[in-house]
C-alpha cells in the first residue's frame, strides 16, 4: 500500500487545490507523479463538466484513471497469452525437427 500510518516519509501533495499531507512507504518522487496525473484527471473531468461538485468530479476522475488501468492490464494478459501461445508454437517446432532429425 501506498500511504501508511506508520511510514516514516512525510510529504504534502497538491491535488485540485488542496494540500494533502501524506505518510507513504514509496518513493517520494514517485508518490508526487501520482499526485500530479490525479490532478490532471480531475482537471480533465472539470474541464468537460464544469459545473459539477468537488464530489463527483474526483468519482469521475477515479472511474477515468480505472478504466485506464483495466484496459492496461487487459492489454498486458493479451500479450501474455500470444507470448504463451508462440513459445508454445516454436517448442512443438523445435521437438518436431529434432524428431525427425534423429529419424
Amino acid at each position: 500500500m501506498l500511504v501508511q500510518m506508520n511510514s516514516d516519509k512525510n510529504i504534502k501533495v497538491n491535488i485540485f487545490g488542496t494540500d494533502y499531507p501524506l505518510k507513504v512507504n514509496a518513493n517520494v518522487e514517485y508518490v508526487k507523479r501520482i499526485a500530479e496525473y490525479v490532478d490532471a484527471k480531475m482537471r480533465e473531468v472539470q474541464a468537460a463538466k464544469p459545473n459539477r461538485p468537488l464530489h463527483q468530479i474526483a468519482i469521475l476522475a477515479a472511474l477515468n484513471i480505472t478504466d485506464e488501468l483495466l484496459h492496461q492490464k487487459e492489454a498486458q494478459k493479451k500479450r501474455h497469452i500470444n507470448f504463451e501461445n508462440k513459445v508454445k508454437s516454436l517448442t512443438e517446432k523445435l521437438e518436431l525437427g529434432i524428431k525427425e532429425s534423429s529419424e
